[in-house]
């Protein structure tokens, strides 16, 4: 039966599985049908290649099947040459144990039988464990939460492969020092001086060190190293977001893309930037990320794609379906889990928006999106006390930024018994972190104050911020409002008007420019009757009479339509 070995060997050469399937079905019948014609280690080889087929051609249960049978007969073999106290020359041709039971742990992968893989893989002696075997456990034990085993088997694969670099990845998000790592790959770091730089800047993304993180992927970037890599550029979008920069995240995810449109990685995350910001141009974006190939070979990002473009056009229904597929697909995708969270809290399903936020800050602790998402789910189901606790734990692990402090005032603002000096306190310290106003945090203390009738406060803190921050359509409204309040009607005309031509939709600043023309005409006309009664005119309350005269020509109509309003100057 040698012949048949050869010509199976030969199919497997040009890779003919579906052939190979046929031909070892029937061979192991008449195998079957006369015992004789076969000897125990031939069929153990048919019996590998049929399980193989199987296997490539995605038939993991019948293969899962003849790899456990294989094994068995690879014992049998071996103990009836034990037992006759002679090894022959093709006890050599004996496939490895090892070998079949890494075959198994696939076929148990492929099934989503993790626990089985993990435990078929642990049957392994440890001696007797290759870098692919120790590299497999570890990620199931990272999975199962067995971290120390997980971090011993991760060693291990670096000791004899010092450029696995999933290795080095997993150490750090496990916890271990970089300088721990670098120490496991010295041999080769000495010779290539991009990847301590590269294991440096992994490990201040593990740490959170996300600005310094961004500094060292930068110092890579440059014409004879990593120019233009996009799995650099990935990680720095990454970080951006991380830092709530997500307007620099979607810039330097795009440069990605458009370097290789066929990328994979980091395609959800800009999905999701581009549909929380809900611009036309970026809707657009959105639509042209829309996987065009065949369903079947979808992943969890493309089902995330199609997800958050659903999202941005409002159609929440299909865009909670195609996330619940992400999250069929891969159960750790945190751009699914959001994705539902998101779509959930819009149809009010608040409980069901809190599970996923919940499980994906298991897996990504340290995203202001998820808890933006979570503490908005408690407030809308009036868990107060659990909001704010939320709130509190997301300062905590957001490093004390703006997003942390003006989410905890949200809370506040939002609670009856919290004091007006905590709700101030935490406005302030937002806004003494904002530098560059990329929060509300600014509007937040303004529109406090302003509720606290300390309208001279908000207009001073305003007028110190306006100055050094982008101009703002918002602020300039805001500062009008103050104005108003102080009754410095002229003031107020020109931050209005300012506003307007930031903006010329802003509907709050055009109401309080159109409020100043009828107070003003209203005091006009009552000047002019008490006058005509021989009463005490304005001047007599301490105001100057010429602020006060009435242009004849204009007194019915003292405001021009708002849409002039970009004439005056």
């Amino acid at each position: 039966m040698d012949a048949i070995i050869k010509q199976i060997q030969n199919l497997l050469e040009q890779e003919l599985y579906s052939n190979i399937v046929k031909v070892s079905d029937l061979a192991l019948t008449i195998g079957e049908q006369k015992p004789e014609s076969f000897t125990l280690l031939i069929k153990l080889q048919i019996t590998l290649y049929y399980a193989d087929a199987l296997y490539n051609t995605q038939q993991y249960f019948q293969a899962e099947n003849l790899y456990r049978q294989a094994l068995q007969m690879r014992k049998n073999i071996i103990i009836k040459k034990s037992t006759n106290n002679k090894m022959s020359d093709s006890q050599n041709e004996v496939a490895s144990d090892v070998d079949i039971k890494y075959k198994i742990h696939l076929c148990c992968l492929a099934l989503k039988q993790k626990k089985a893989a993990g435990e078929i893989l642990q049957m392994i002696s440890a001696r007797l464990r290759t870098p692919k075997v120790n590299m497999a456990l570890g990620n199931i034990y990272k999975e199962l939460g067995m971290e120390r085993s997980a971090i011993a088997c991760f060693k291990e694969v670096l000791r004899e492969c010092p450029l696995a670099l999933e290795a080095v990845e997993n150490l750090l998000k496990l916890g271990i020092k970089g300088v721990e790592v670098n120490a496991l790959v010295v041999e080769v770091s000495s010779e290539m001086t991009w990847l301590s730089s590269w294991i440096r800047a992994q490990a201040q993304i593990n740490s959170r060190d996300f600005a310094n993180a961004i500094k060292t992927y930068k110092s890579m970037d440059t014409h004879g190293l990593l120019k233009d890599n996009t799995s650099l550029l990935i990680s720095m979008g990454y970080c951006y977001h991380y830092m709530c920069e997500d307007h620099r995240a979607i810039s330097i995810l795009q440069k990605a893309f458009r370097i290789d449109p066929f990328l994979t990685a980091g395609k959800d995350l800009l999905s999701t930037l581009l549909a929380a910001s809900g611009t036309k141009d970026h809707i657009r974006t959105l639509e042209s990320l829309a996987p065009t190939m065949d369903m079947s070979l979808w992943t969890s990002e493309h089902w995330v794609v199609l997800g958050n473009y659903m999202y941005a056009l409002k159609k929440y229904d299909k865009a909670a379906y195609f996330g619940q597929q992400a999250c069929l697909l891969d159960r750790r995708n945190v751009e699914a889990l959001l994705l539902k969270a998101n779509t959930l809290l819009q149809i009010k399903k608040y409980q069901d928006a809190a599970s996923h936020c919940t499980e994906a800050l298991q897996i990504c602790p340290y995203r202001y999106d998820l808890y933006k998402c979570l503490v908005e789910c408690y407030i809308q189901t009036s868990r107060l006390r659990e909001a704010e606790s939320m709130a509190m734990n997301a300062c905590k692990q957001l490093n004390f930024s703006a997003q942390g402090y003006c989410l905890h005032a949200t809370v506040l603002l939002k609670d009856p018994m919290a004091s007006s000096k905590t709700v101030r306190r935490t406005l302030e310290k937002a806004v003494s972190q904002d530098k560059n106003g990329s929060t509300n945090a600014l509007c937040m203390l303004v529109e406090f104050l302003d509720q606290e009738q300390q309208y001279d406060q908000a207009s001073q803190l305003l007028l110190k911020h306006i100055e050094t921050l982008k101009p703002s359509s918002r602020l300039h409204q805001l500062l009008g409002d103050c104005f108003v309040n102080l009754q410095k009607d002229d003031e107020a005309f020109q931050h209005y008007t300012i506003a307007l031509k930031l903006d010329p939709s802003n509907q709050r600043a055009t109401e309080g420019l159109n409020n100043i023309g009828r107070s003003l005409s209203l005091g006009k006309r009552d000047s002019y009757y008490t006058c005509a009664a021989g009463e005490t005119s304005y001047a007599s309350q301490g105001t100057n009479p010429s602020d006060h005269e009435v242009d004849p020509e204009s007194d019915t109509d003292p405001w021009p339509p708002t849409d002039n309003v970009d004439n005056f100057e």
